[in-house]
């Protein structure tokens, strides 16, 4: 039985990995009643230290690398589990319960990938098992179908389960050798955007929970003097590790990004507002981890021009969700291709060789959640400007993407809100395209008359 705990261990890693960004997410928000703040505080917990955790770890000075940050984001998630166990009797280890698992959310997945990579550099790949893989999954859609009285206790041993499982997996790798000079980089400037990012999200995400319209529009107005702030330390940055990424894979990076949080942001409130809370689970979550889980599978069927055709996937599963009916498909597409690109671009990190291997793909989570919370924050700029043009007010806007059944007024403004906000994606994507392109004919023609 214990030779098989490390195979069953990189399964549940696997899907943790996976899904620690939805599950959580989808679990947490039922808790708040939109009128306090404790009922809100464990999900706007989860998703701010989820969306900042990465620039907090990389603003301070210390000694993890990628395999020991899997081991803490493993005992962090199995903490959270634990409290979010408790909180069934005591509400407030929810809170407790929310920060932990976003601190697990934030680092599982770069660390996880960090340490594949490495393994993968030196043929050292360890396998999951794909029974076990399927049957934890069950367990899980399932937990998550419970009545609300059943449910959390039932989701957070499961999980639970899973996150102690998962420990098997760095336990097993002995061998993980990291270069001394890969631990020391750091920055203050991490610091800062954790701070700034931090305390903006936490007032976003509360106030449109809580739907205090104050506070509300306080946040987006910080959001055009951050935007620039942000820019302007991104520039400056190129002076330091960030130098060594070339534009165009940054530039992908933060597209990337941008995708992500139009997957999650946008198309959880669409969903809400469109089709209704009850519908959530089938319209919005099961085509985004079922995307998810199948982009590695993905990738191997993409051949050798992997970039290209994960970027006509995400157009075409753009160009479908714009097409209302077909919203669930387009989100799957969307979601399946973003993973593959998402792959892409982990190997693409791996070999520039120029940043310290161990802090590779640090830098790309760092790069991917600046472009992903900028995006957020512009999502719902949009939306507020949408909304108001309608002759609505933002109060409105919270009512139509809380309430449990949908209204005519609420499908006709998201719907309205669903054209704007695909067409700035798909515009990015389409300026990529284009810009790059022409420099690299440009670079072509300079190389043939030399």
């Amino acid at each position: 039985m214990t030779n098989h705990l490390p195979i069953v261990g990189k399964s549940a890693l696997t899907i943790l990995s996976s899904t620690i960004i939805v599950l959580p997410f989808m679990l947490l928000i039922q808790l708040s009643n939109g009128q306090s703040l404790l009922t809100v505080l464990p999900f706007v917990l989860f998703y701010t230290f989820r969306m900042t955790g990465i620039f907090f770890i990389r603003g301070i000075k210390t000694r993890l690398h990628s395999l020991s940050l899997l081991k803490l984001a493993l005992y962090c998630g199995l903490l959270g589990c634990g409290f979010g166990i408790l909180g069934i009797l005591y509400f407030p280890s929810f809170i407790v319960a929310g920060f932990f698992l976003g601190l697990s959310g934030a680092w599982l997945p770069p660390a996880n990938a960090a340490t594949g990579q490495y393994l993968k550099t030196r043929d050292a790949v360890l396998h999951g098992n794909m029974v076990g893989s399927l049957v934890m999954l069950v367990l899980l859609g399932a937990a998550l179908l419970l009545p609300a009285e059943f449910k959390y206790l039932v989701f957070f041993v499961i999980y639970g389960v899973m996150y102690g499982l998962a420990l098997q997996t760095p336990n097993v790798i002995t061998h993980y050798q990291v270069d001394a000079d890969d631990l020391v980089e750091t920055s203050y400037r991490y610091l800062i955007l954790f701070v700034v990012f931090f305390i903006l999200l936490f007032g976003l995400r509360s106030s449109r929970m809580l739907a205090d319209t104050l506070a509300f529009d306080a946040v987006i107005n910080s959001f055009f003097f951050i935007a620039l702030l942000t820019v302007g330390l991104v520039t400056f940055w190129r002076r330091k590790v960030q130098r060594n990424v070339p534009n165009q894979l940054l530039c992908l990076t933060l597209i990337n990004g941008a995708v992500g949080n139009y997957l999650f942001l946008f198309s959880s409130l669409y969903t809400a507002a469109f089709y209704g809370h009850r519908e959530a689970f089938f319209y919005f979550y099961l085509p985004y981890v079922l995307g998810t889980l199948l982009a590695p599978k993905g990738m191997a069927l993409l051949g050798t021009d992997i970039k290209r055709r994960s970027l006509v996937g995400i157009v075409v599963g753009l160009l479908m969700i714009v097409g209302t009916p077909l919203f669930p498909i387009g989100l799957f597409i969307v979601s399946l291709f973003k993973g593959t690109l998402n792959g892409w671009l982990t190997t693409s990190y791996q070999a520039t060789t120029p940043i310290p291997e161990d802090k590779r793909l640090w830098v790309k989570y760092t790069l991917q959640n600046i472009g992903s919370i900028l995006t957020q924050f512009l999502l719902m700029v949009l939306a507020s400007v949408i909304i108001l043009k309608d002759g609505h007010t933002i109060q409105d806007f919270f009512i139509m993407t809380t309430a449990s059944t949908p209204t005519a007024e609420s499908i006709q403004v998201v719907h309205g809100w669903n054209v704007v906000a695909t067409t700035l994606v798909l515009a990015a994507i389409v300026l990529y395209g284009l810009i790059f392109s022409y420099q690299k004919k440009a670079g072509s023609s300079k190389s043939e008359r030399s």
